[in-house]
């Protein structure tokens, strides 16, 4: 038989709100809404057509699929919240998952709708993230001590290299 208290830890369900689908819901809105704002105002837009639009959609994607399947490899379900990984994915930045929902998921709605506005806001929208993702670095220091304030000194959060 299965031990509920095994498989829900409130612990970790509360965690697993304070992050992810708020910041998700909160980068669908603003993006929804920016569009909005740009078409009721009728601000400028530009148009990609044909192969150009193709190749840079199709090199988004891949990029951000290659990203989520890194992230599998790099740590499997089993081993999360219990161990911390280094190797793969984790080895260049600390956040793979919301590097896809920042950058990846904004850059191919600017695509889609031709939107400069969206482009304009990354920069507000990686501030914006960083202060959201404080709270889960907050609670990975309290599970793994100094092992991901080492780690966090190293790795940087959503940019290799930046």
């Amino acid at each position: 038989m299965l031990d509920a208290r095994r498989w829900f830890n409130p612990k970790h369900y509360n965690r697993l709100w304070n992050v992810g689908p708020p910041g998700l819901l909160f980068s669908v809105s603003v993006v929804h809404g920016l569009h909005w704002a740009e078409e009721l105002f009728r601000l400028k837009t530009f148009s990609l057509e044909g192969t150009i639009f193709w190749v840079l959609v199709g090199l988004v994607v891949v990029d951000a699929l290659t990203l989520l399947f890194w992230v599998l490899f790099s740590l499997p379900p089993k081993e999360r919240g219990k161990n911390l990984s280094k190797r793969g994915i984790y080895g260049f930045i600390r956040h793979p998952i919301y590097t896809v929902i920042i950058y990846h998921m904004t850059i191919l709605y600017a695509l889609s709708w031709g939107s400069f506005l969206l482009l304009f806001f990354l920069p507000i929208h990686h501030i914006v993230w960083s202060k959201i993702v404080k709270k889960e670095e907050e609670y990975l220091v309290g599970i793994f001590g100094q092992e991901y304030l080492d780690y966090m000194d190293e790795v940087p959060r959503f940019i290799p290299w930046f």
